[in-house]
């Protein structure tokens, strides 16, 4: 697959989950779905070849991976916060909106996928989408 030239000019930052990614690089899956020994270096390096510096793949349950070719470490694997899950809708999308934010109060991009996570994973813990995304306070109570 290719992206068009369009949508690369226009975005500084790809997000995309592991099956978007392996479709996106042509790879396959890893077998039970465990990517600790996946090849994040030619990631990287295909992220950077489409037009990307930096990429955030997110793994589901099993947290997620930021790719950062402007960062000293360019490869950094965020570990899955653990709740009891009760309903994933939108959780994709409060991770995003979550970096978005980040981003825009001044944190890195790994900062802001760090935070997206424990945002994420709250908002795992109530049914639905909006109704379960929490206000930062409440976030930060249940962590606590």
């Amino acid at each position: 697959p290719s992206l068009p030239v369009e949508l690369v000019e226009a975005s500084d930052i790809l997000l995309v989950n592991e099956h978007e990614m392996a479709q996106l690089l042509g790879v396959d899956e890893p077998e039970n779905d465990d990517w600790d020994g996946f090849d994040w270096g030619h990631a990287l390096e295909a992220m950077h070849g489409f037009g990307f510096e930096q990429a955030i793949v997110t793994l589901g349950g099993d947290g997620s991976v930021v790719l950062d070719s402007t960062s000293a470490t360019p490869i950094q694997r965020i570990a899955p916060v653990r709740v009891n899950a009760v309903d994933t809708t939108g959780c994709g999308d409060s991770f995003m909106g979550t970096v978005l934010a980040g981003l825009s109060a001044g944190h890195t991009l790994l900062q802001s996928a760090q935070i997206g996570s424990y945002v994420s994973a709250y908002a795992a813990t109530k049914l639905g989408a909006q109704s379960a995304y929490g206000t930062a306070e409440e976030v930060i109570a249940y962590f606590s």
